[in-house]
């Protein structure tokens, strides 16, 4: 049957409630399943999306103003060395040999990504089990490294929680079979959804476009901006030499741009993550319901993620930015101090905000996840997210980190893969795109981008199967009748392994066989 786009309407966010008539009936009524999906659409946090837009229009401005300036100093860009001397700035000739190891590259990085998706569907019980193993060993490991190198503090502290999770490895354990099911479940939904793989792949090229453009940006304006404020290299007392500027616009220009440059990325990131849980909370809802489930909802779901959610969106993502450039700051103020006490209270301070930044990064995940299946405002979104946390926090947070560990395992993998490929590539086929006494810099320099690229690949499989995992578990969470009714045999599974799934987040007991 054809199906308008979903929205949401006012005051539905609450799942449906079922009567006692309807308990044994196989599919959930049309007119319940609606109660997510309204016809009618409603804008929340508007003023996001306004600050946001005003945002981008001053960097446009910043951007047309020192694009200017620069303009205008073309004949001197440049920093000239007092000795005259010119530096080599690129070991690379582009030729075919690079173009080939370009093109070879994307494509054994995507069969790298996608053979691990299929891992994961086909030896997913031993994928959770296996790389929750190596996470805690490779945690100790790091730890006894650390100590060994110096870093006494980060070296006790990885040491300590490797051995305190090996411990519980027990409890942990028991947690497995529930996250097993919720990625069998997941990456089978996206292979009769491969469009979410397409959205993510959409993401990841506006991310590196975007990218790209704040880079120039960047550079433009330091190179203006550093001109203005007249700045020096000065030796200090101790011997050492620092950038030093007569006024504050370098660095005020620099706060701003790294603060758009957090808030645009976390835009593009949580716009992707809410159209992928609006794809598939439309799955948990609507299949196998009476309304049933739309052919293609990834394309709606981009829509209401674009323009009723977006202003949610806007002002999650600000709340990450904001504790982002805080450390940025920081972290300037540690590195330019000399006073050792001042360093110390930065690195404190950046540590604390770091902690907060993560499990704010968590806390926005399941928020938007809310925001995609009910359309809740942010700060109603984050509101009930808290409930469910105190409800089920434990079990969200063991099951993100067993997942998150397959996933780890699974960029770390392909990482290396990659970078072995590119270190191959070097040395077998030999190509001349590079001078022989820079071999050693430019076998370092192509195994790193081959492991990056291997890991930005991997990332798109990895942002479908997590947003996918979050917006289940969520769902299960808010309201596990609805899969009771529309797919018994996946939730009697759960259910064994997985009690809690009877009752949802009000402790209503909803499930009763």
């Amino acid at each position: 049957m054809a199906m308008h786009a979903p929205n949401y309407g006012a005051g539905t966010s609450l799942p449906p409630r079922y009567t006692q008539e309807e308990e044994n009936a196989p599919l959930i009524p049309k007119d319940l399943t609606q109660g997510k999906f309204t016809s009618e659409a409603r804008c929340n946090d508007v003023w996001a999306s306004v600050l946001f837009a005003f945002n981008a229009v001053a960097f446009a401005g910043l951007n047309f103003y020192s694009f200017k300036s620069y303009a205008n100093n073309l004949a001197n860009p440049f920093t000239v060395l007092e000795d005259g001397s010119t530096v080599a700035t690129n070991a690379f000739a582009v030729d075919h040999s690079l173009a080939f190891l370009a093109l070879t590259s994307v494509a054994i990085t995507f069969g790298l990504s996608f053979a691990y998706f299929v891992l994961i569907q086909r030896q997913t019980a031993f994928l959770v089990k296996f790389s929750f193993i190596f996470s805690i060993f490779f945690t100790i490991a790091l730890g006894i490294i650390q100590i060994m190198s110096g870093s006494i503090f980060w070296g006790v502290l990885c040491l300590a929680s490797g051995i305190i999770v090996l411990f519980l490895y027990k409890y942990w354990a028991a947690r497995m079979p529930f996250s097993v099911l919720l990625l069998q479940t997941v990456t089978s939904v996206t292979r009769k959804y491969p469009a979410t793989l397409a959205v993510a792949f959409s993401g990841l090229f506006v991310q590196i476009a975007w990218s790209s453009l704040w880079i120039f940006s960047l550079a433009i304006n330091y190179s203006v901006f550093q001109r203005i404020s007249n700045c020096r290299v000065e030796e200090t007392s101790d011997g050492k030499s620092k950038v030093v500027c007569d006024n504050n616009q370098l660095y005020l220009v620099m706060i701003y741009l790294n603060f758009v440059m957090f808030w645009n990325t976390e835009v593009i990131k949580n716009v992707v993550h809410v159209t992928i849980s609006g794809v598939f909370g439309v799955y948990y809802f609507f299949e196998g319901s009476a309304a049933g489930a739309p052919s293609s909802p990834t394309l709606a779901s981009a829509k209401r993620a674009l323009s009723t959610s977006f202003g949610s969106i806007c002002f999650g993502s600000l709340l990450i930015a904001i504790l982002q450039t805080l450390r940025y700051i920081l972290n300037s103020l540690k590195s330019d101090s000399d006073d050792s006490l001042m360093a110390f209270l930065s690195m404190c301070a950046d540590c604390l905000l770091g902690i907060l930044q993560g499990l704010f990064e968590i806390f926005n995940k399941f928020a938007f996840t809310q925001v995609a299946i009910y359309g809740k405002p942010f700060v109603r979104a984050a509101k009930d997210t808290w409930a469910m946390i105190k409800d089920r926090g434990v079990d969200a947070i063991v099951n993100d980190n067993l997942v998150g560990n397959v996933l780890g395992m699974g960029s770390l993998s392909v990482a290396l893969l990659s970078g072995f490929y590119g270190y191959l590539f070097i040395k077998v086929v030999q190509p001349n795109f590079y001078n022989k006494e820079d071999e050693s810099i430019v076998v370092f320099a192509v195994i790193v981008v081959e492991m990056i690229l291997g890991a930005v690949m991997m990332s798109v499989p990895n942002g479908v199967i997590d947003s996918g995992v979050t917006t289940t578990f969520v769902a299960l969470a808010e309201d596990p009748q609805t899969l009771y009714r529309t797919k018994p045999e996946l939730y009697h599974a759960i259910a064994e392994s997985y009690p809690d799934v009877t009752r949802n987040v009000r402790g209503e007991h909803v499930i009763h066989d």
